[in-house]
């Protein structure tokens, strides 16, 4: 725990083949993600979300929040259940992460009408939540990890 608290969120332009969009509408749906991550979680220290996507056209969003949270697997339990009927997720499951304190859950769902996973990974500092077309669930939660350790420093 000492370890995942306190966290600072920061997002780079680049994760390995991903790219921040940062157009007009890009901005202001992670504006929006960033608007709903701050109403759902009030005693977040900070929030955070962003849109990438890679040249051959899969986009992930992600959206999050820092600041101490004493129950992290139920956390991850909420927050998939607070996205299901935005994202019509189905087949929840539990992802282990390698990482003591840390719990992660994905499911299978929609967004804009196109297949998604939905993944979510919350420790004793942070949740970090991404939105993945076009992958696997394996390899979403993998890519959740790669983006998580990219946009979440500790100060522990």
């Amino acid at each position: 725990m000492a370890n995942q608290y306190p966290a600072s969120a920061s997002l780079p332009q680049q994760v390995a083949d991903l790219r921040l969009r940062e157009d007009p509408r890009s901005t202001r749906d992670a504006k929006q993600l960033e608007n709903q991550m701050r109403e759902a979680h009030l005693l977040a220290d900070g929030t955070f979300a962003g849109i990438y996507h890679t040249s051959n056209g899969k986009r992930v969003t992600v959206f999050g929040g820092t600041g101490f949270r004493l129950t992290p697997s139920a956390d991850a339990d909420a927050e998939i259940k607070r996205l299901t009927e935005q994202y019509a997720l189905r087949d929840t499951q539990v992802m282990k992460t390698g990482v003591r304190g840390r719990h992660e859950r994905c499911a299978v769902g929609r967004t804009d009408g196109v297949g998604a996973v939905v993944c979510t990974s919350v420790d004793h500092g942070s949740i970090t939540t991404g939105v993945f077309t076009g992958l696997s669930v394996a390899d979403s939660s993998r890519l959740l990890g790669t983006l998580r350790e990219r946009i979440v420093t500790t100060d522990g």
